[in-house]
């Protein structure tokens, strides 16, 4: 390896850490901020996520990390955003702690669908429904369901595992 790459590499494991530790740090203000609902401020900690933190949870992966492979409705360009989904059964149920009004959300609703990538497995989702948190809630481990209840999670995308797909 080239001292270039070295350096690069180095740069971007640093700037990864300090921008998980960032994240850390506004974990608090993030339940704030959910829970009141603040228009403005869901709006500016969603630009957050989308450019800061969901390209380091995607090249960093992980046991709790979900990507969503989705297709814009509009344009037609692929597009991988990193979720927080839990599976049970032939089902996975996605939280919406930003309620159901975001691009990745109605991508997959238009499209009848997507494609979840979990720890190195691929699933073909299909039937997506938005379902309130009282349904999704008996089908998450308590961890999630305490966890989803202090950030006010509402409702879920439930997507189900396409017929003919191998579950594990």
């Amino acid at each position: 390896m080239t001292e270039k790459a070295t350096l690069r590499r180095l740069a971007e494991w640093v700037f990864g850490g300090v921008v998980l530790v960032v994240d850390t740090v506004f974990t608090v203000i993030r339940v704030v901020v959910w829970r009141s609902r603040w228009k403005p401020a869901l709006t500016a900690l969603r630009r957050y996520n989308k450019v800061v933190l969901n390209p380091v949870i995607l090249k960093r992966g992980g046991k709790t990390v979900t990507a969503v492979h989705h297709v814009g409705r509009t344009s037609g360009r692929p597009y991988v955003t990193p979720v927080w989904a839990e599976r049970s059964g032939q089902s996975f149920f996605i939280h919406l702690p930003y309620g159901t009004d975001v691009d990745w959300c109605r991508n997959v609703l238009a499209g009848g669908g997507c494609v979840l990538e979990r720890e190195g497995v691929r699933y073909d989702a299909v039937a997506p429904v938005i379902v309130p948190a009282a349904e999704a809630e008996p089908h998450l481990s308590s961890a999630s369901r305490r966890m989803h209840r202090l950030f006010g999670v509402e409702s879920y995308l439930r997507l189900d595992i396409a017929p003919g797909v191998q579950a594990d």
